[in-house]
């Protein structure tokens, strides 16, 4: 009986150890950071894109976009595979499956453009604007600005007009002042050529402009990320994808 107490006794010490081995926490090994660095393009045009944001989780190259040059540098964990994520306004998102390495240079193209609206303005300019960030805008004395998705028109008959953007094919200036009584009874107002998607054309006279309000056309040049704020007196031509 005794022996048997000392064996058992014997046993449990030497089990303890390794119990205790195999609870050690392990040391983990970080995993180095590399920096990677390119140009965003377009890859129809070949044209750097501005304001482009490149990410892989939580690392980002900068939130403000990439430069005028379409240039970014991205700092993110290196020697394993990692998805980079470019973003756009104008462009469609697109991912890339890279493994990255210290200072490797690393060209990203973005292929599929959201739709644009062309600006041709009487002085000979040309400015190519994001659709989905367009709208139509008038200036409130003392209240600021408004703007909306849709035209707001009258007709030559009186009717009112309000086309959405993604609607509407041309319009067709430069705005002009014009009589049209069922449309504003204090005076001229406005009016612009507009033809639809539909094949519909039509005179259209700018209801916000009979009150001597000034109408506008803004929207975020695809170019340079900047929006623009154009006065429909000086737009020649709009051309909606």
């Amino acid at each position: 009986m005794t022996l048997f107490r000392i064996c058992a006794a014997s046993v449990l010490i030497a089990a303890s150890p390794l119990l205790t081995a195999d609870n050690k926490p392990h040391a983990v090994t970080p995993v180095a950071k590399v920096t990677i660095s390119g140009v965003v393009l377009d890859a129809t045009t070949g044209a750097p894109i501005a304001g482009a944001i490149v990410h892989t989780g939580s690392f980002y190259s900068d939130r403000n976009g990439t430069a005028a040059n379409g240039k970014y540098t991205l700092s993110l964990p290196g020697g394993r595979p990692t998805t980079l994520i470019v973003e756009d306004f104008a462009y469609e998102p697109t991912s890339l499956s890279v493994v990255p390495a210290n200072d490797a240079v690393l060209d990203l193209r973005l292929t599929t453009s959201r739709p644009a609206v062309t600006v041709k303005l009487t002085n000979g300019e040309t400015h190519t604007l994001d659709l989905g960030t367009s709208q139509f805008g008038y200036y409130i004395v003392f209240s600021g600005y408004g703007r909306t998705d849709a035209g707001n028109f009258c007709k030559p008959d009186g009717s009112q007009f309000a086309p959405d953007k993604h609607d509407i094919a041309k319009i067709i200036g430069p705005a002009a002042l014009a009589d049209s009584a069922p449309c504003c009874t204090r005076g001229q107002v406005m009016a612009v050529n507009v033809e639809m998607k539909s094949g519909e054309k039509t005179r259209a006279f700018f209801n916000d402009s009979c009150f001597g309000t000034e109408v506008d056309f803004i929207g975020r040049e695809r170019s340079t990320g900047q929006y623009l704020y154009l006065r429909f007196i000086d737009i020649a031509e709009l051309d909606f994808q």
